[in-house]
């Protein structure tokens, strides 16, 4: 291929991505940028041992984050959030795996099916963890749920209100 070809298809690939981008919603944009710069950051097929990166909601209550977890048997979809050993919290936070993918089925992929999955599993995670979170009825803040005495309390508002010591 000559430079004005490699050019041109380089152009092409580029007005594609942009094409699927501009379909997409801010969260779903800036969730498929993300796992873009994961692919680019570590080869996905050939990855080995265990990391994890985080994915955070920008401007979404406490921003949560998000991750997906490289081990041995493949990608883990999941979140991290505070654990309750009785009234103090944990020192470590729990692992929370909503999703998995195997090494197997991301390397049947090509690198666009890749990411599509990829995203596909990161949104629904995040629709999970997003789904945890609820308005105080006293503060009106939003609180995930290990941080709410009952479904409408935060646990600020359940000392403030109702005494509650933690």
């Amino acid at each position: 291929m000559n430079e004005q070809g490699h050019i041109n298809f380089q152009n092409a690939i580029i007005i594609e991505k942009a094409k699927r981008m501009l379909t997409l919603k801010s969260l779903k944009m800036k969730a498929f940028t993300w796992i873009e710069s994961l692919n680019d950051q570590y080869s996905i097929n050939s990855f080995t041992g265990n990391h994890a990166a985080y994915f955070k909601l920008d401007g979404f209550a406490d921003e949560p984050e998000v991750y997906i977890r490289f081990t041995d048997a493949g990608l883990d979809f999941g979140y991290e959030a505070v654990q309750w050993n009785g009234p103090i919290p944990a020192p470590v936070p729990g692992i929370y795996t909503k999703h998995s993918l195997s090494w197997k089925e991301v390397q049947s992929l090509n690198r666009e099916e890749q990411q599509d999955v990829m995203l596909e599993l990161l949104l629904k995670t995040i629709n999970t963890r997003k789904r945890q979170y609820r308005k105080c009825q006293f503060c009106g803040e939003k609180v995930a749920k290990e941080h709410r005495f009952d479904n409408d309390t935060c646990h600020g508002c359940a000392s403030r209100q109702f005494g509650v010591v933690y």
